[in-house]
């Protein structure tokens, strides 16, 4: 209840500020990789990976603004791990709802264009994804957030909830941005497990 008070709060102080100045909307596609960080992330590969959104810069002054929205992002790891003692391959996909809350700061050029750069904290809640474990010719997949059971063998899921901060750098033009964007998780994604989520993006976002 705590996370949904602030979540709600942060969009209240988003919308009282947009009524008091020009907010620009804007839809965002992006394309890169993820993978895992952390003391168990162990020999985790990145995926290719996206991330489609909507988000609304608020001016604060002539240099600063801050940013938000909603996107639907995907991220994830591969590995290879034991398994009932038998080495297997596994692909995890992780699809969330992530919602952004950046400051940003806007550096003019001599070229009709700004150099913008953001920081700042993200929200993520986990909707769906699969797990595909590859054992030799065999496929097996399972939910990615909710337990599974294979055999006798119970194999729980990831949490749901993810925040960490979140960096970028981007060119903004008069109706496009292209940029960068690279997101750090600082939560576990599992109890039993010190592994975080980790992922960088190439973006292109038409401004209305």
């Amino acid at each position: 209840m705590k996370r949904i008070a602030c979540i709600v709060a942060c969009l209240f102080t988003v919308l009282t500020m947009a009524a008091q100045t020009k907010v620009t909307w804007s839809v965002k596609v992006g394309l890169g990789m993820s993978t895992w960080m952390g003391k168990d992330a162990g020999d985790s590969s990145p995926l290719f990976n996206q991330k489609v959104g909507v988000g609304i810069d608020v001016p604060l002054s002539g240099l600063v603004s801050f940013q938000t929205g909603l996107n639907w992002v995907s991220k994830g790891a591969s590995m290879d791990a034991d398994f009932a003692g038998t080495n297997v391959n596994m692909h995890v996909n992780q699809n969330y709802f992530e919602m952004p809350l950046l400051a940003a700061f806007h550096v003019g050029t001599a070229s009709n264009f700004d150099m913008v750069f953001t920081a700042g904290p993200y929200l993520a809640y986990g909707v769906s994804g699969k797990r595909d474990m590859d054992i030799d010719d065999l496929t097996v997949s399972y939910n990615t957030f909710g337990d599974s059971k294979i055999g006798e063998e119970v194999i729980p899921g990831l949490r749901r909830f993810d925040a960490g901060l979140m960096a970028g750098v981007a060119l903004d033009f008069s109706r496009w941005t292209v940029g960068l964007d690279g997101e750090f998780g600082l939560c576990k994604l599992a109890s039993y497990s010190k592994t975080r989520n980790l992922a960088f993006f190439f973006t292109a976002a038409y401004k209305f």
